[in-house]
């Protein structure tokens, strides 16, 4: 069993922010402490994370009630977006029309100068997740990522092509669900849940 959590609210959206390390707001830590009491009485064998803070903050609070401490790991970080990282948005739709113009669904394919796309993030992502379900298989993890990591790894499961990659949503501090089976598919219990203030 996989707990997939999406980081909560950050505390500015007015960068392009991917590998940027931005920080939590007041409701993105509300909406990580909510996570970590939903998870507090689920068995968890091991907590990971992506090493970016906003990621790695969540991971140390639901693995804080379980006597864990998180484990980070870089392939778990969302999309790098190149030459956009950090640049204000409205400075980038002045300088870089072109770029800052993209729609998240141009991602699959479209890789930013410097950055990547969601293929590049699938390649690094899917080895990473698949060795820690491996290790520990028949137990239950919570994986703290991002948007594009949890699309990735929901869409895999739920058994979608990649353009259908984009037709859920993945809300800040929601909680997903995947049960993996052996010999069938991956079954999605629950998707894009948040859990409200306790």
């Amino acid at each position: 069993m996989l707990y997939l959590v999406r980081h909560g609210e950050v505390a500015s959206r007015k960068r392009f922010y991917g590998h940027l390390d931005v920080p939590l707001s007041e409701a993105g830590l509300a909406q990580m402490e909510a996570a970590a009491d939903a998870l507090a009485g689920q068995p968890l064998a091991a907590v990971y994370a992506s090493d970016l803070s906003r990621a790695a903050l969540g991971a140390e609070r639901i693995a804080a009630r379980h006597g864990l401490s998180p484990i980070l790991d870089p392939a778990f970080r969302e999309m790098s977006l190149g030459e956009l990282e950090g640049v204000l948005i409205v400075e980038a739709h002045a300088r870089l029309p072109e770029l800052a113009s993209k729609r998240y669904r141009d991602m699959w394919s479209y890789r930013f100068p410097g950055g990547e796309n969601l293929m590049d993030v699938a390649a690094r992502l899917f080895p990473a997740l698949d060795a820690r379900l491996a290790e520990h298989a028949g137990q239950t993890l919570a994986l703290v990522a991002h948007n594009s990591v949890n699309r990735l790894a929901l869409a895999r499961a739920l058994g979608l092509p990649e353009g259908q990659v984009f037709d859920f949503d993945q809300d800040f501090g929601c909680v997903n669900r995947i049960r993996y089976e052996a010999g069938a598919a991956a079954r999605v219990q629950l998707l894009n849940w948040t859990p409200g203030p306790p």
